[in-house]
């Protein structure tokens, strides 16, 4: 964690499965100068379909024709096609990383060193395979509540979910922070969340309550955890 000898606070952001509403919540990153990771399936696109949530259409993006837009953030892997990793035969899991990682690196230029994990499930087999082929992190969706630094990254764990009740007070907590080991603040989601609970507003007020601070480091998950 490089940033740690001139900071001791860090935020970072991470958010799934590469949905047009991700557009939108790119301009709000770009912004405000907050640094997103974005877990991508390299094996889904609008011609696989897509799904609604709170009775709005969910529709993923044509990767391919929106490299640009996530310049400046972190591209991460989130599996080929978002099956339950545990519920697939190991080989088959493997493959589905594997093809994920090597579609996102020949896509974006740059080799996926992280992922987050699709429907938050995993078991020890699925770390053992990340790590064999050399993810050096992996998020969970178990809400820490905390910020502290954590050892376990290929089981690590958010701060909370940008739905969270307790955002806005663990924002404060954070920004009210002087600290001498180094705390990370991670909010996780989906882009279309805002869009099916119409409160686009939320991420507005995080990121302008935690931008533009001289004592906070704004990097993607890579920089910020490893």
């Amino acid at each position: 964690m490089n940033w740690t000898t001139h900071y001791k606070k860090a935020v970072t952001f991470s958010y799934d499965d590469g949905v047009t509403p991700d557009l939108k919540l790119l301009e709000i990153f770009n912004k405000y100068g907050i640094k997103c990771t974005f877990n991508l399936n390299y094996g889904l696109g609008p011609s696989k379909g897509g799904w609604e949530y709170m009775g709005k259409p969910v529709n993923r993006l044509d990767l391919s024709e929106h490299v640009k837009a996530y310049e400046g953030h972190e591209i991460a892997a989130h599996a080929l096609t978002h099956p339950d990793l545990t519920k697939l035969p190991l080989e088959e899991a493997r493959r589905e990383m594997a093809e994920d990682k090597e579609g996102l690196a020949k896509l974006f230029g740059k080799c996926p060193v992280g992922m987050a994990y699709p429907f938050g499930t995993f078991n020890d087999e699925v770390v053992s395979m990340l790590d064999e082929l050399g993810f050096k992190y992996a998020r969970t969706v178990w809400s820490s509540h905390n910020f502290d630094a954590q050892s376990d990254l290929l089981r690590f764990r958010p701060t909370c979910h940008h739905d969270d009740e307790k955002l806005f007070e663990l924002a404060e907590e954070f920004l009210a922070m002087e600290p001498e080991e180094p705390k990370i603040f991670y909010i996780w989601g989906h882009s279309y969340e805002f869009e099916g609970n119409d409160n686009w507003d939320r991420i507005e007020k995080l990121c302008q309550m935690l931008a533009g601070r001289d004592d906070i480091f704004y990097g993607t998950n890579e920089e910020v955890l490893l």
